[in-house]
C-alpha cells in the first residue's frame, strides 16, 4: 500500500534514491557484544532514588540493558520504517558543499495538495511522525491525500549526512538545507512547515529566511535571549500556576541543555563511548522534558 504513496511530483528537480533501510548483521552484533560489556556502575545513595530527582537509576538500567539484550527485536523496527517511501537526495548547501539528506514521504497525486514538512527534535527522529503518517494513508489513497508529508532526518542526525567535519551545522545552515529539500521536490511556490523541539527553531527560520515558507506551526515557542519578559498581571490563575511549574523547572531541569550548549564536545564523545552512557543520558533528556 505504501508503494502507491512512492510516486514523487513530477516535478522534482533532484534524483531521489529509493532506500531499505537494512542495517548490517554484523553491525548488530558488534553493537549487541558492545552492550554486554558495557559495565553498569556501583550501587550510590544518588542512583537508588527511583523518583529521577537525579536522574536514571540503576534498578531501571539494569532493568533497561536486559530487555534491549533479550527481547528487543531491531529487524521488527526496520521492517515498521520500510513500510513507508523513504528515499535520499542530495542538497546543494553552497558550491563547494552538499549533503545526502534522509526522508520518509507520502506523496499525494492531488494537484492541489498541500506540501507539510515534518521537523523532529532532540532526542528523537523522523521515526516520531511515522504514526501520523499511519493514519493518513488508512484514511486516504494517493488520489485523495490533502497533502505532501515530507518527514526529514535532520543534518547530522540520523540517516542524514554532514555536510563537512569542518563546518558547524548552525540553525541557519539546517534552515536552509531543509528549505533546498522541498525545492528540490518540487515545492518551490510554496510549502508549510511544522517543528517540534529543534524541529521549531529551525521551522521558524526557514520562515523568516526563505519566502518558499508560506506558514509554519510549532509546539514549542521561546523568547529571543535577553528579551524582557512580558507582564503576568493579566494572567489567569491556571497561567500562574503553569508560569511557576516552568521557572521550578529552570531550576532542575535545564542542566542537560546547558551542557549541551557549553561542552557537545564532551557530551557527544561521551555518550557514544557505550550504548548504555548513551540511553542513561537520553533517560534523563525525556523524564525532564516529561516535567510538562
Amino acid at each position: 500500500m505504501s508503494s502507491n504513496f512512492g510516486i514523487p511530483p513530477s516535478n522534482v528537480l533532484a534524483h531521489l534514491e529509493p532506500l531499505t533501510l537494512d542495517v548490517p548483521e554484523e553491525e548488530l552484533e558488534q553493537f549487541k557484544n558492545l552492550l554486554k560489556l558495557s559495565n553498569i556502575g556501583p550501587t550510590t545513595w544518588w542512583n537508588q532514588q527511583e523518583d529521577t530527582r537525579f536522574g536514571v537509576s540503576r534498578d531501571w538500567l539494569i532493568k533497561a540493558k536486559d530487555i534491549w539484550l533479550s527481547t528487543f527485536d531491531w529487524r521488527k523496527h526496520e521492517a515498521y520504517i520500510n513500510d513507508f517511501p523513504n528515499f535520499k537526495i542530495t542538497i546543494k548547501e553552497t558550491d563547494s558543499c552538499q549533503i545526502d539528506v534522509h526522508f520518509a514521504a507520502l506523496f499525494s497525486k492531488r494537484k492541489d495538495a498541500i506540501p507539510i514538512i515534518f521537523l523532529h527534535g532532540f532526542p528523537s527522529s523522523f521515526m516520531d511522525f511515522l504514526p501520523m503518517m499511519d493514519l493518513l494513508r488508512d484514511k486516504y489513497t494517493p488520489e485523495s491525500l490533502p497533502y505532501h508529508i515530507i518527514a526529514p532526518s535532520l543534518p547530522d542526525y540520523g540517516l542524514s549526512g554532514s555536510l563537512s567535519q569542518n563546518l558547524e551545522m548552525t540553525l541557519e545552515r539546517a534552515a536552509s538545507i531543509m528549505n533546498g529539500l522541498m525545492i528540490a521536490l518540487g515545492f518551490d511556490k510554496g510549502y508549510v512547515a511544522q517543528g517540534g523541539d529543534l524541529g521549531s527553531m529551525i521551522a521558524r527560520l526557514m520562515s523568516v529566511n526563505h519566502k518558499e515558507c508560506k506558514a509554519f506551526h510549532v509546539n514549542m515557542l521561546t523568547l529571543e535571549p535577553g528579551s524582557a519578559p512580558p507582564s503576568t498581571d493579566s494572567l489567569a490563575p491556571e497561567d500562574l500556576r503553569i508560569l511557576e511549574r516552568t521557572m521550578k523547572w529552570r531550576q532542575d531541569g535545564l542542566a542537560y541543555a546547558l551542557e549541551h550548549g557549553t561542552r557537545p564536545a564532551t557530551v557527544g564523545l561521551a555518550i557514544s563511548s557505550s550504548p548504555l552512557a548513551l540511553l542513561a543520558w537520553y533517560f534523563t533528556l525525556i523524564t525532564r522534558l516529561n516535567f510538562f
